[in-house]
């Protein structure tokens, strides 16, 4: 499993636990600061973070890789190890984790090592821990260091103004990072979520707030409606503390039909599906076993917030589409897109439209943007995600890559289309680290421009001209300076043809 930092963000770092009741092995698997588990620090210091508030002692520790257990088969070495800083037993509670996972690393890099000094810091690790109290599970504590499952039981509030009151502050922190959209819609363009409040016909002052992740809104992912009552078991929504009074928004585990999915999503389905873990709840009297999930954390900041509900979102949106079969390849890489046809192609005549022919305007761009791209000594592939969507190109530059949205008309509309592309493409692929640019046949309003470089994007232009046998494609001086440090011809010609060539697939 990946835990989760305090900021709910996944850490790039695997770890397992098993055993029981008081006595928990937990095993790190190694990291080679690159791909696997290149966040290998980080994950074991925030599991050492949380058994430290779990009151853990660390009664051991031996290194479990492939090459080391085989000596202690042939050879019958020791695997142990102990930090001469941290002496064990050692009572983690007040503990330094960055300082004792340095340590760890440090005196297991020296296990059989061949270097004469340090070793490989991020090799698989074992550590034996005692553990008072509860959990007593090791699938539970697995949960709980990885910051997926809260140790203790949350409590239902049980007055209703209370519950509308703090749902209230949850649309207020969602509404803060949004952006208007079309009619009542609201972007909210870093959690690539649109939502859509509206005032609850069941209950006066109430709201109801639909949330999903295409940009037109519908269907929506998931809803999050006002409950008739307090610590109700039948209402889907309701909002709990902890034993510290934070507030949690709260949403069982439920998804009614729409088109996105495959019948009703819930139970055991609802949580393989969306790989979300369920939180323990009291305070609700329900003689049927429901599970309830956490929203968001009230008491954070909005910024938190916001990127928890997106989270959520995100993963309702997941669980409907793989209820239908779809696997998103997430974190897999994604596979890569056949390349764009350029020409003409020929639109039969119907009623009184007679026979033409139609320029693959899009098709004309991409193949033109392919070759500068080459000639520059770079490389442009599309890549496209299992649940349908299809980036139009990749540059692979220095110092990141590129992502690139072509858009054929600069219309508003188009815009809102291609930032809300990019931003989907960039959470859906992986491609955060990458340079977002959105190329249009010319520049919109300075005002329309100034809100798509807010959001951390650009915007470049081309020009098209064309006669009955070639079209030339003019790349602006700005967008050839960021795809190559040296002086190439941004004028590109392609040639039409009645019957153009179908490019093989990358």
């Amino acid at each position: 499993m990946k835990p989760l930092d305090n900021n709910g963000n996944e850490l790039r770092a695997t770890f397992s636990v098993a055993g029981g009741q008081p006595i928990f092995e937990i095993t790190f698997e190694s990291g080679d600061g690159r791909g696997r588990n290149s966040q290998y620090g980080a994950g074991v210091e925030i599991v050492l973070e949380r058994l430290s508030e779990l009151d853990a002692t660390l009664a051991g520790a031996r290194i479990t890789s492939d090459t080391v257990m085989k000596l202690v088969l042939e050879k019958g070495i020791d695997p142990s190890f102990e930090p001469r800083a941290f002496p064990f037993p050692l009572r983690l509670r007040g503990r330094d984790s960055v300082k004792l996972r340095k340590a760890l690393g440090n005196a297991g890099g020296r296990i059989e090592s061949e270097q004469a000094s340090g070793g490989n810091a991020t090799r698989r690790m074992t550590l034996t821990v005692i553990l008072p109290g509860t959990p007593k599970e090791a699938a539970e504590l697995e949960l709980v260091l990885a910051g997926r499952f809260m140790a203790q039981p949350l409590t239902m509030m049980s007055k209703l103004s209370d519950i509308d009151a703090a749902l209230d502050e949850w649309l207020e922190a969602l509404k803060l990072g949004s952006r208007p959209a079309r009619g009542r819609l609201l972007w909210m363009s870093e959690e690539a979520v649109m939502l859509k409040a509206s005032a609850s016909g069941k209950r006066a002052g109430t709201f109801n707030v639909q949330l999903g992740v295409r940009s037109s809104g519908k269907p929506w992912s998931v809803e999050i409606i006002a409950p008739r009552a307090a610590a109700d078991p039948n209402g889907l929504v309701s909002v709990a503390t902890n034993e510290q009074g934070r507030r949690f928004v709260l949403r069982q585990g439920r998804l009614r039909p729409n088109p996105d999915s495959d019948g009703e999503v819930e139970g055991l389905r609802f949580r393989r599906l969306s790989e979300l873990e369920p939180v323990a709840v009291k305070g609700v009297a329900s003689h049927i076993p429901r599970d309830w999930y956490v929203v968001a954390d009230i008491d954070g900041s909005a910024e938190r917030i916001r990127r928890q509900t997106g989270d959520f979102v995100h993963a309702c949106a997941k669980a409907r589409l793989r209820s239908k079969g779809i696997v998103l390849p997430l974190p897999a890489p994604p596979t890569l897109a056949s390349d764009e046809k350029g020409g003409v192609f020929l639109k039969k005549a119907r009623d009184a439209d007679p026979e033409r022919e139609i320029l693959r305007l899009q098709g004309e761009v991409w193949l033109a943007l392919r070759r500068m791209v080459e000639h520059s000594g770079l490389q442009l592939v599309k890549l496209r995600h299992d649940a349908g969507y299809e980036v139009d190109g990749i540059i692979f530059a220095e110092p990141s890559n590129i992502l690139i949205e072509i858009k054929t008309s600069a219309s508003a509309a188009d815009i809102y289309e291609g930032v809300g592309q990019l931003i989907l493409y960039s959470r859906m692929l992986d491609l955060s680290d990458h340079r977002r640019i959105l190329l249009l046949p010319r520049k919109p309003s300075e005002t329309l421009q100034s809100a798509v470089e807010a959001e951390g994007m650009m915007i470049f232009t081309y020009d098209i001209s064309a006669n009955a046998k070639k079209t030339r494609i003019d790349f602006s001086e700005a967008f050839l300076s960021i795809c190559s440090d040296s002086q190439v011809n941004g004028r590109i010609q392609g040639r039409r043809s009645r019957s153009p060539q179908c490019p093989a697939a990358l």
